[in-house]
């Protein structure tokens, strides 16, 4: 057990969970469980080795103490007070990703065997000559039919239409869609029904085709557990009926166009040789693109299991694009079981008993979409898809024509589309960085999916969905993105990872990695974790100004402190002063972009609790308390009278300046404002100085653990940054100027 050894040990660990399971039929839960009681076996004996509280008796390392063996110190020369504790964390929580990374190369191993080499274009499918692709004029047709016997409202619905004869032809091979992988078996809201797909083969042999239902691995499920646990292949047993995994079929390359969003892309053999194409889906909600009905389910046609690289390039331009290429000739969309709420997978079953049947996929979404209670507009794959002329949007569904009304009819419980909007973004965002597309499936893997089924937490999930949802909403619900917003923050987000990475190249080269405490390093990442919201919710000149202003503010404050004996900062003797100050200046640029945003919430806290209600025209009140506060403690710790002893009266002249800058703020912003500002940088900045002291990061002249002067000279370098930044015409005080959010208040 070390941290080289163990790596590869836990990928063959993870290879052998493949080939077990593969064997022995294991289930996924399984799989889970023995992966993690493996990882957990390594986790708790290295362990025990790294913190030398049992000795190292393996043959050839008898020799050495247990954290020696664990960095292997005779040949690295790493010793275990050179690596922070954070780092360590760090070796141990890859644990069971090793295993992951071991077990997926097996899965991906084996899926190669079904990729050929061929690339088919638009001409290669057969059913597009079914249906004109992006017609300026539609003569579509839906069907809606109402009632507790779903296969009777298949039916009807179906003869509505002219019957299963009038898409099906004798000796036709039927490709059906269903939703299988993209749903939990233990909730029959997620996925669609036997009952349905039952009628529907019923219906097809009728006519003369030759059926095969099918679906693909998701990211968080694979098609064999997914059928075996849903009941569907015990159905297609006893049917007599084509079941297949399209990611388990002749893969082929597919070219969708050089003007595309997918570029080529691997699709299944079974999709393009098809004559007919039916989409079967559920009708629910999701929590990424609004609804997920007969559109969004051909996006489960993909064989790949990596879903996240099509997050990358734009959801809802790749669900338009499935289904321009594959385009259903006929869609069904099972509501007999809805799921409202948050879902796709933790929806709530709305027991809806109805089913819609169409020749246009898109105006079965738009039907849909309006008994569910939203516009179908506002569903960006079906805009897209009625604009582009795939089908037709733009019908009025009358809820007062169907035999009897349902409480839940245009009233469902749906993610909001500002929500789903600003998830889809974020997520884009997020695999901008390289290695996050991996962390998004694994995380996919078991936050969607296994917490949707476990028995505490699946009625947890939904819950808790809902109360991010709420929590997101107030913040960005009136928030409109326009190209220049979304060029602002890639310019904020780069400048951003340039200071994380002053950050941590400042941090490496003063040596404090060596010294550091798992505290500080932990309150580091949460600070550049807001500065990166900062990035996303500030117009770049403010971002870009409190940046710049920060870090002259930074440089010059704390020479003048260092200069003067007053504190010093215990870098490596490698560098040089100036060199040091790296990691001083990006670290003041983190702390100011930190306390700017908990100031935005404590702000609005602060005014809805009305404490300053009688006191608005006491603006000055809160930083005029602080500076008493500061002046008393610069007096009673000595720090006064080494100013006074010093060869200049620079630091005297440094924080009047500051005074006044502050002064000046705070009479042109009101008290809620400046209270928030002060109470964020006195808690923050004392935080900082208190376990960057306990660290040995830096010392002060008299050798007190904390100078309660230093801390609460943090709001006063406040201030004064805003203030420098008021002078020069950029308010940071003034929320909507400075919001890209421009419900900020």
């Amino acid at each position: 057990m070390s941290f080289l050894i163990d790596p590869p040990l836990l990928v063959f660990s993870g290879l052998a969970i493949f080939l077990l399971g593969r064997r022995l039929d294991w289930s996924r839960h399984a799989k889970i469980v023995i992966g993690l009681g493996v990882a957990l076996i390594f986790i708790a004996f290295s362990v025990l080795l790294y913190a030398d509280m049992i000795r190292c008796t393996f043959p050839f390392f008898s020799n050495q103490t247990g954290s020696e063996f664990m960095f292997h110190t005779n040949i690295t020369k790493i010793h275990k007070d050179q690596v922070p504790q954070i780092a360590v964390l760090f070796l141990f929580l890859l644990y069971p990703v090793w295993i992951f990374a071991g077990y997926a190369f097996a899965l991906l191993r084996e899926k190669k065997k079904y990729i050929s080499t061929r690339t088919c274009t638009y001409a290669d499918v057969k059913n597009k000559s079914r249906r004109m692709v992006r017609k300026s004029t539609f003569d579509s047709h839906t069907a809606v039919e109402r009632g507790e016997d779903a296969r009777k409202c298949v039916r009807a619905a179906i003869e509505r239409l002219g019957g299963m004869g009038n898409f099906v032809k004798n000796g036709d091979k039927v490709l059906v869609k269903v939703n299988i992988c993209g749903g939990v078996p233990e909730n029959k809201s997620t996925f669609t029904s036997i009952d349905v797909s039952d009628e529907l083969c019923n219906l097809i042999r009728e006519a003369g085709g030759v059926a095969t239902f099918a679906d693909a691995d998701m990211v968080w499920i694979k098609f064999q557990q997914a059928a075996n646990d849903s009941g569907y292949l015990k159905w297609a047993e006893e049917k007599g009926v084509d079941l297949v995994n399209l990611s388990e079929k002749t893969i082929v390359n597919f070219d969708f166009g050089p003007d595309s969003a997918l570029g080529t892309e691997k699709v299944s053999i079974e999709a393009i040789e098809a004559d007919v194409i039916i989409s079967v889906s559920a009708m629910k909600t999701h929590l990424l693109t609004g609804v997920t009905l007969a559109m969004k389910n051909m996006y489960g046609t993909f064989p790949d299991i990596d879903k996240a690289k099509f997050h990358k390039k734009s959801i809802e331009d790749v669900i338009f694009e499935i289904n321009s290429a594959f385009v259903p000739n006929l869609a069904v969309i099972d509501g007999s079981v809805g799921g409202e709420a948050i879902g796709p997978l933790s929806a709530e079953p709305v027991y809806y008993q109805t089913i819609i049947a169409s020749d246009d996929v898109v105006q079965a979404d738009s039907v849909a979409c309006q008994m569910m209670g939203y516009r179908p507009m506002d569903i960006i794959h079906i805009r897209k898809a009625h604009e582009a002329g795939l089908g037709d949007a733009s019908i009025q569904f009358n809820l007062s024509s169907l035999p009897y009304s349902h409480i839940k009819d245009g009233a469902w419980e749906k993610p909001r589309i500002e929500i789903k909007d600003f998830y889809e973004w974020a997520i884009e965002v997020v695999l901008m960085f390289p290695g996050w597309q991996t962390l998004f499936n694994i995380g996919a893997d078991f936050l969607l999916y296994d917490l949707s089924r476990l028995p505490i937490f699946r009625y947890l999930m939904p819950a808790a969905l809902k109360f991010l949802q709420d929590a997101i909403y107030p913040v960005i619900k009136d928030n409109r993105s326009t190209a220049q917003d979304v060029a602002r923050r890639v310019i904020n987000i780069n400048l951003m990872v340039l200071v994380a990475l002053g950050c941590a190249i400042g941090y490496s080269l003063n040596g404090y990695f060596a010294r550091s405490s798992l505290v500080y390093e932990l309150g580091m990442l949460l600070g550049i974790a807001l500065g990166f919201v900062a990035a996303v919710r500030m117009k770049t000149i403010h971002f870009a100004a409190l940046l710049a202003i920060s870090g002259l503010a930074a440089y010059v404050v704390e020479s003048i402190n260092v200069h003067n004996n007053l504190l010093a900062y215990n870098y490596s003797s490698a560098i040089d002063e100036k060199t040091s100050f790296i990691y001083i200046v990006c670290g003041w640029m983190v702390m100011m972009l930190s306390v700017l945003q908990v100031s935005d919430l404590l702000s609005q806290w602060i005014s809805n609790l009305g404490i300053f209600e009688r006191l608005r025209r006491w603006k000055v009140l809160p930083l005029s308390l602080v500076l008493v506060a500061n002046a008393l403690f610069f007096y009673w710790e000595g720090y006064f009278g080494l100013a006074q002893k010093s060869e200049s009266s620079l630091v005297l002249v440094m924080y009047a300046v500051m005074a006044i800058l502050g002064m000046i703020y705070s009479s042109r912003h009101s008290i809620e404002w400046n209270a928030s500002l002060l109470i964020v940088a006195v808690i923050a900045g004392g935080l900082m100085e208190l376990i960057g002291s306990l660290a040995g990061l830096w010392s002060y002249h008299f050798g007190e653990t904390l100078a309660v002067f230093f801390a609460l000279t943090w709001p006063l370098n406040t201030m004064a940054v805003h203030a420098v930044a008021y002078l020069m015409g950029v308010d940071l005080g003034a929320h909507e100027k400075r919001s890209l959010l421009k419900n900020l208040k």
